[in-house]
């Protein structure tokens, strides 16, 4: 007599960002994979691609293609259904199904909602400009690649943080005239401090991008287009597009409607469940202990604990800790990780600097821990400061000098 087929729970998971790729990839590792009948749920129409190296991709440097990292024939191999255009909608908690805008209708045994977020645009005058553009997606890329090179004004790129510096550089790859807009005394603000900040802009002004600092947008003028901008000051200058890039909010609002707690993001706790039994969350949606998440490291860990309690339920638990940050921009190298300015009175301030060179380092420590660093220009030493960071190694007081000239340097002091 044959046995009954066992049937497998099914897993659907909605969202196909970098935080689901690298979900799936953890449970293939784990072998976990084959437990469930998977199915993904795409509100976009392209395969699995890496979001971090869109900037190449307005830049011309690499196809979609190039950086595609999961694609038909990856889901095929591994027996996992993946569905595009297919935007979730609704999800009836009690019935255990899902709904999206094309009323089609996906079961599950258990949910992952991995929905991402979206550009904050700021609600300013002139807001509903058809060339008003944000830098999140291929479909943003393809949008900012339409830009017109023939007119001669510039591209204003709202915000000198990480996206709006990879956006800039694209744009001006492409050839065009490209103004960022910052609010603060010094590009990313939140990275690197006073001196970092001018070494890097330098550079970047070098490739051709502009900059003003202090300054916010009021006014977008143009009845359709885009054809000029006012600041909070007055001033006025020429644009033929505006790119928004001041930060990112989560994608809430389908897990509102589907009755699950939200604040800032997705309530999750130390196993990414939600507040609803079988409803899992991660990624830039959700929120754990008062965070919310844009940096690949903390999502990717995110990723990691939810595989090992799906193959093996409670097994692992997500905390915050301190991630690293990198620039994405072709020949020029910034790592930082930790507050950039020091707020302890007690803190130790290392620097090394050579501006012909344009590198700078510096690394912050507190009762012989390190606390932060920056770097830029020569960033080879970047993970092995972070990991001093992670196992707050105490550095002795003759090693100290030795932290901003290197690994191979302080190790000749250690010896």
């Amino acid at each position: 007599m044959r046995a009954a087929t066992q049937i497998k729970p099914g897993l659907l998971i909605v969202g196909l960002g970098m935080a689901t790729m690298k979900l799936l990839d953890e449970m293939v590792t784990l072998n976990a994979h084959k437990r469930f009948n998977i199915q993904v749920l795409s509100a976009e129409s392209e395969a699995g691609y890496n979001r971090i190296l869109l900037s190449h991709l307005l830049a011309g440097q690499q196809s979609l293609a190039q950086i595609t990292t999961h694609d038909q024939a990856w889901f095929d191999q591994h027996g996992i259904s993946v569905h595009f255009s297919q935007k979730v909608v609704q999800v009836n908690t009690q019935k255990k199904r899902v709904i999206t805008e094309s009323a089609s209708v996906f079961k599950y045994d258990k949910l992952v909602l991995a929905t991402g977020s979206q550009p904050v645009r700021l609600p300013i005058e002139g807001a509903n400009a058809q060339n008003l553009l944000t830098f999140r997606d291929v479909k943003d890329v393809q949008h900012l690649l339409t830009i017109p090179l023939q007119n001669a004004a510039p591209v204003v790129v709202v915000g000198g943080g990480l996206l709006g510096l990879e956006a800039a550089y694209g744009l001006v790859k492409q050839g065009h005239q490209v103004t960022v807009l910052h609010r603060s005394d010094r590009i990313l603000s939140q990275q690197l401090d006073s001196e970092a900040g001018r070494m890097l802009q330098n550079q970047l002004e070098s490739m051709g991008i502009r900059f003003r600092l202090h300054a916010q947008l009021a006014v977008i003028q143009g009845e359709q287009n885009v054809n000029g901008v006012i600041l909070d000051d007055g001033t006025h200058l020429e644009a033929k597009a505006v790119v928004m890039a001041v930060g990112i909010q989560p994608n809430i609002e389908l897990a509102q409607r589907s009755g699950l707690l939200c604040k800032q993001g997705v309530l999750v706790d130390q196993q990414m469940q939600t507040s609803q039994a079988d409803i899992f969350a991660l990624g830039e949606c959700v929120e754990f202990d008062g965070h919310t998440y844009g940096l690949v490291a903390p999502i990717y860990r995110q990723a990691k604990v939810l595989a090992q309690n799906l193959f093996e339920a409670h097994s692992a638990v997500f905390a915050n800790q301190i991630s690293s940050t990198q620039l994405k921009v072709s020949g020029i190298h910034v790592v930082s990780f930790g507050s950039p300015v020091p707020t302890d009175a007690n803190a130790q301030t290392l620097i090394y600097q050579d501006k012909k060179q344009g590198v700078y380092r510096k690394v912050v420590l507190l009762g012989g821990r390190v606390q932060s660093a920056v770097l830029l220009g020569q960033i080879q030493d970047a993970q092995w400061l972070f990991n001093l960071y992670l196992q707050q190694t105490i550095i002795s007081a003759h090693q100290r000098q030795a932290l901003v000239l290197g690994q191979a340097y302080y190790e000749r002091k250690v010896a």
